[in-house]
């Protein structure tokens, strides 16, 4: 699933290829990856809106339009957003395209579990409440060291789902976990209430080293994240502990442990995190 560094690799990519275009044709190819409005009022709606900004909220891509709308992708476990020459056919499990005044700009999505909304300046759907109560991201300044430390001290459930829950940790899922959990030394496994304070904080600390490193690598491709030219990110080489179960640890040479945890596969070295 493309997490905070891979949609912040996206949002980077495709502010300057976009913005400032106009949207001339919407062609939907399959209707159920439009959640809100409507499939007609969708196509209606986004004809000759103008592209004026692209930003990223935790997991979220939003392209904001004039007049004032915004159009809101979750990728969810495959999507990818890939830019096209106008010459060009569309992907393979291509679900949206849009013809821009340059380019095609393609939602593409194998497994058809991202989802497109398109919001006036006054809708909130119910289908977005998930994005409306999401917490402060590890990389702002609302992600303080009081915040993180009042989050986990009061909570018994095992740290590993604590950094999993958008309520607490906006934008992180099972990769940068598994990552900060290893560099924090810090066993997944462990209650999130049981840890000590300098734990919490190295724990903080780690989280916003690991998504920093994310981004600077252009996100993690272990799977189906792609960049907006099709490209795979970089930082699947330096990765730790996610996807490496069987094989040493490298920094002590034990064997990475695969533990399910909420039906969610969990990487971790035995001897390095405690």
């Amino acid at each position: 699933m493309p997490e905070l560094p891979e949609v912040e690799t996206i949002k980077r990519e495709l502010e300057p290829l976009i913005t400032g275009q106009k949207i001339k044709e919407c062609v939907v190819l399959r209707k159920d990856v439009i959640a809100f409005p409507s499939f007609q009022n969708f196509r209606r709606s986004l004809l000759n809106n103008k592209i004026t900004n692209v930003k990223r909220i935790a997991k979220y891509l939003i392209i904001e339009l004039d007049p004032d709308r915004s159009l809101i992708f979750h990728l969810r476990l495959s999507g990818a957003l890939i830019v096209r020459p106008l010459n060009t056919g569309f992907e393979r499990f291509t679900r949206l395209a849009l013809k821009l005044d340059k380019c095609w700009l393609l939602f593409v999505e194998p497994r058809v579990l991202g989802r497109v909304y398109l919001l006036n300046s006054n809708d909130k759907p119910a289908c977005l409440k998930g994005f409306y109560r999401l917490s402060p991201e590890p990389l702002s300044r609302a992600f303080s060291k009081r915040y993180f430390q009042n989050q986990i001290k009061k909570r018994k459930a095992i740290i590993k789902a604590i950094l999993l829950n958008q309520d607490i940790c906006a934008g992180v899922g099972n990769i940068y976990s598994d990552e900060a959990l290893f560099r924090a030394g810090i066993r997944p496994t462990r209650r999130a209430n049981n840890l000590t304070y300098d734990e919490i904080e190295k724990l903080r600390i780690a989280l916003r080293s690991v998504l920093r490193d994310g981004i600077k690598h252009l996100g993690t491709s272990v799977s189906d994240y792609r960049r907006t030219d099709g490209k795979k990110g970089n930082f699947q080489k330096m990765l730790f502990a996610y996807g490496r179960e069987g094989e040493p640890c490298r920094r002590c040479g034990s064997e990475i442990q695969l533990k399910k945890i909420g039906n969610r596969g969990t990487r971790y070295c035995p001897r390095c995190q405690k």
